[in-house]
C-alpha cells in the first residue's frame, strides 16, 4: 500500500492540529503543514505531494486565488475540510473523519467503524413501505393537462442533499456536469452558523455552472446551481417555480417528480429518503452515493434498501446527463 504524501494548507489553530492527527491516523505521510496566507503555489509544488488537504476558514479561502494552477492538477488528489468543524471533531466523529481520509487517499470502501453498541435496528421495511404510501395519497395530485393550452408544465430539477463529508462530493458532482445542464440543480447542504456565502463561493470554484444562493422570490433558472440557505423552499406561481419563504426543511413538492431528481449523497439527512422514493415512483430519479469513499452513507444506504439506486459521483452525473442531455 503506497503512502501519499499530503500537504495541508491551513492556519494555525485546533483545526489544522487535529487535522494533522487524523492524517498521521489515515496512515498518510505530512509533505507540509503551510499557512495558506503566508506561502505561495511554489512553496507548495516544493513540498512534492501528492495529494492537498484544505481547510476552509475566511482568511484561507480569500487567499486560494493565488492556488488555483495548483488546486486544478489533475496529478493532485484535492480535499477540502471546514475549520469550524474539524476544530470540533473528536471521539467518534474524528474516527470516521479519520477512516474517511484513508478511503479517500487509498481507495477502499472501510470508511466507517462499527456502529455502537445499542444502536437501534431497523424500522420494519412493512411498515416503511405503509408510511410511504401514505405520504404519497396525501400528495397534491397534478392537475390535468389542457388540450390546446399554451401553458407548459414547468421544468423539475435536480435536488441534491448532503451533510457531513457532502462537500467533496458536491465538489465533484458539479465538476462532471456540463454549463449548459438544462435543469436547475438545488443544494441543500445544512451549515452550522448559517454561512451559506461561503458554501456559494467554495462551489463557485467546482462548477461550470453558476452558482448562486437561492432567495425568496427568485425563479429558477435553467443551467443554474442554487444553495437553498435555512428558511428557504420553492414555490409555483403562474410565472413558474420560484424561491419562496418557509419553516423547517424544504420540501421542494412543487418541482414535477417526474422531471426531477434526488441526490442523496454524504451526510444527507435519512428523512428525504421518502422522498426520494415518492419522486421515483412518479417516474423521476432517485440515487445515493455509493459507499466508496463515501464519509456518511447512512440515507444513501437506506434508500438503496428499500428499492432505491447507489452509484459512483460520476455514475450519478453520466445518469443525470443521459436523462437531461446538455
Amino acid at each position: 500500500m503506497n503512502t501519499h504524501r499530503v500537504l495541508v494548507l491551513a492556519r494555525a489553530g485546533a483545526a489544522r492540529d487535529r487535522t494533522e492527527m487524523a492524517l498521521r491516523q489515515a496512515g498518510a505521510a505530512l509533505a507540509a503543514v503551510l499557512d495558506p496566507a503566508t506561502v505561495d503555489e511554489a512553496q507548495v509544488r516544493a513540498a512534492a505531494p501528492d495529494a492537498l488537504l484544505v481547510v476552509l476558514d475566511p482568511v484561507t479561502e480569500a487567499a486560494l486565488d493565488k492556488f488555483d494552477a495548483v488546486l486544478a492538477d489533475p496529478s493532485l488528489l484535492v480535499l477540502f475540510d471546514d475549520a469550524e468543524v474539524a476544530a470540533r471533531r473528536d471521539g467518534w466523529e474524528a474516527a470516521r473523519w479519520a477512516r474517511h481520509l484513508a478511503a479517500k487517499l487509498q481507495g477502499h470502501r472501510n470508511v466507517l467503524p462499527a456502529p455502537p453498541a445499542g444502536s437501534a435496528p431497523d424500522r420494519d421495511f412493512e411498515q416503511e413501505m405503509q408510511d410511504l404510501s401514505m405520504e404519497m395519497a396525501a400528495m397534491q395530485p397534478l392537475p390535468p393537462a389542457v388540450q390546446g393550452s399554451a401553458l407548459a408544465q414547468p421544468d423539475g430539477a435536480v435536488v441534491v442533499a448532503a451533510g457531513i463529508g457532502g462537500p467533496d462530493a458536491v465538489r465533484q458532482l458539479l465538476g462532471g456536469l456540463p454549463a449548459a445542464f438544462p435543469r436547475a440543480l438545488l443544494l441543500r447542504q445544512r451549515i452550522e452558523g448559517g454561512q451559506y456565502d461561503r458554501l456559494v463561493r467554495q462551489m463557485q470554484r467546482a462548477a461550470q455552472m453558476p452558482v448562486v444562493l437561492a432567495c425568496a422570490g427568485e425563479p429558477l433558472r435553467r443551467g443554474h446551481v442554487y444553495v437553498v440557505p435555512d428558511g428557504v423552499d420553492v414555490g409555483e406561481a403562474p410565472a413558474g417555480l420560484h424561491f419562496v419563504e418557509a419553516s423547517g426543511e424544504p420540501r421542494f413538492a412543487p418541482l414535477r417528480p417526474g422531471d426531477s431528481a434526488m441526490l442523496l449523497l454524504s451526510g444527507a439527512p435519512p428523512a428525504l429518503v421518502d422522498l426520494a422514493l415518492a419522486m421515483r415512483m412518479a417516474g423521476g430519479l432517485a440515487l445515493g452515493q455509493s459507499a466508496e469513499n463515501c464519509f456518511d452513507p447512512a440515507a444513501s444506504q437506506a434508500l438503496a434498501a428499500r428499492g432505491g439506486e447507489a452509484d459512483s459521483l460520476a455514475g450519478i452525473s453520466r445518469q443525470l446527463l443521459q436523462r437531461w442531455p446538455a
